[in-house]
C-alpha cells in the first residue's frame, strides 16, 4: 500500500500568497492626504485618462499597479456581469465557500455585505484555513482594492472568482484595479460626487515618479 504523507495544516498566509493578493496586505493600511487626492481629482481628464498638471501629463499605468503592489496584470479576465448571471443567492454562496453565516441585517441588497460582519467572524475563527483565506481575500477585494463610497459594503460577486481558491492568482487583478480607479476618477471629475472610491494609494504614489 502506498504511504501518503500528511503535509500538515496549510497556513492561511500561504493560500493568500497563491492568490497573488498578499502583497497588498503587506503594504499595510496607508494614510493619504485628502487635500492631495482632491486636487488630483480636479486635474483628472476623462477624455485622456491623465492628470493635467503644471509640469505635464501624468497617468497611472498597469506597470505601476504591478511593480508597486505586485498585482497580476495578465491572466484571465475578471468579468463581473458574467459572475452575477452564474451564481445566486450570494449570501448562501458566502456561507458555502467560507463558512461565514451572515445575518440578513448585515446585507445591503442581494449581493453586498457589511465588511465588519466578515472581520468579526474572522476574529472568532481559528480553523478551517481555506474558508478563512477566502474571507480574507473577499475583504482585500471589496475593502481595499475595489472599495465603494459606502465605506463598509463589499460585493459578494467576487466569490465567483474564489472557487477553486488556487485559481485566484491567475486573474488579472491589477488591470481591473486600474480600470476601476479610472472609472471612479472619471465619475468624480465630471459629476457631483462627494467621495471617490477605488484603490486610492495609487494616486499619491503616481506623483513620486516625477
Amino acid at each position: 500500500m502506498e504511504r501518503v504523507v500528511n503535509p500538515g495544516p496549510i497556513d492561511c498566509t500561504l493560500i493568500l500568497s497563491y492568490s497573488e493578493l498578499y502583497n497588498v496586505v503587506c503594504v499595510g493600511r496607508m494614510q493619504y492626504d485628502r487635500a492631495l487626492v482632491t486636487a488630483m481629482v480636479e486635474h483628472w481628464r476623462p477624455e485622456t485618462h491623465c492628470f493635467h498638471l503644471p509640469f505635464g501629463e501624468v497617468t497611472i499605468t498597469l506597470q505601476d499597479v504591478q511593480v508597486l503592489f505586485g498585482l497580476r496584470i495578465d491572466g484571465d479576465v475578471v468579468y463581473m456581469q458574467d459572475a452575477a448571471q452564474r451564481i445566486r443567492p450570494w449570501r448562501t454562496l458566502l456561507e458555502t465557500l467560507t463558512g461565514c453565516a451572515i445575518a440578513p441585517t448585515d446585507m445591503d441588497g442581494a449581493s453586498r455585505v457589511r465588511i465588519h460582519s466578515i472581520t468579526g467572524y474572522l476574529r472568532d475563527q481559528l480553523q478551517r484555513v481555506e474558508k478563512i483565506a477566502r474571507l480574507n481575500i473577499l475583504v482585500i477585494l471589496g475593502g481595499i482594492l475595489f472599495p465603494n463610497t459606502s465605506g463598509n459594503l463589499s460585493s459578494l460577486q467576487y466569490l465567483a472568482f474564489l472557487d477553486p481558491i488556487h485559481d485566484v492568482g491567475k486573474y488579472s487583478w491589477g488591470s481591473v484595479v486600474l480600470a476601476y480607479l479610472y472609472l471612479a476618477l472619471c465619475r468624480a471629475s465630471i459629476g457631483n460626487v462627494v467621495d471617490i472610491c477605488g484603490f486610492i494609494p495609487l494616486l499619491p504614489i503616481t506623483l513620486l515618479k516625477f
